[in-house]
């Protein structure tokens, strides 16, 4: 056998060889890694995506050397809300006391008056909560299931002013009760 026709032969073993390789050989992982990489970055940005919808706004606590002393009370928030349903409205506040014509243990309602909600007893008694506490200015109306939106609405302007001047200009809608 000539060199020329040994070198023939070898090229044709190489070949053969390459080609068995080629149609057995190793499967080409990198159009699945580039889909898997999209996937996961699509993934991660839906779940950022999701956690921002439910955000829940919270104050952390603070730390410092000791709670305020005499000389630097911490203004408490007022909490004001009002409570539409069928009777009428009830007002109530978790940071102070309210009471109805300073009667302890008597919540300030406002009964239907006539079977109509009586918007001007609502607007008189939020101007008096605003001259006890002239510094706050959030309301926050809870509504039954059962009351209409026009009820929600006028109660909601009854207590944002009084016609002269802005009572509680803050107003904060809240998730009705049965």
């Amino acid at each position: 056998m000539t060199a020329g026709r040994l070198a023939a032969k070898m090229r044709k073993i190489r070949e053969d060889h390459e080609d068995e390789e080629m149609e057995n050989g190793e499967l080409n992982l990198v159009p699945y890694l580039d889909i898997v990489t999209n996937v996961i970055m699509f993934l991660m940005m839906t779940t950022t995506f999701a956690a921002a919808l439910a955000d829940i706004n919270v104050s952390a606590p603070t730390v410092g050397a000791g709670g305020p002393g005499p000389a630097d009370q911490v203004k408490q928030d007022l909490n004001l809300t009002l409570q539409i349903s069928d009777k009428g409205f009830t007002i109530a506040a978790s940071g102070a006391v309210l009471y109805e014509n300073d009667v302890p243990g008597r919540v300030p309602t406002i009964p239907k008056k006539g079977g109509d909600y009586d918007y001007a007893a609502l607007t008189r008694k939020m101007g008096d909560i605003k001259k006890q506490f002239e510094d706050e200015t959030k309301v926050i109306i809870n509504a039954n299931p059962d009351i209409t939106y026009e009820v929600v609405v006028a109660a909601m302007d009854a207590a944002r002013n009084d016609g002269s001047k802005t009572l509680f200009n803050d107003v904060t809608l809240a998730a009705g009760v049965n």
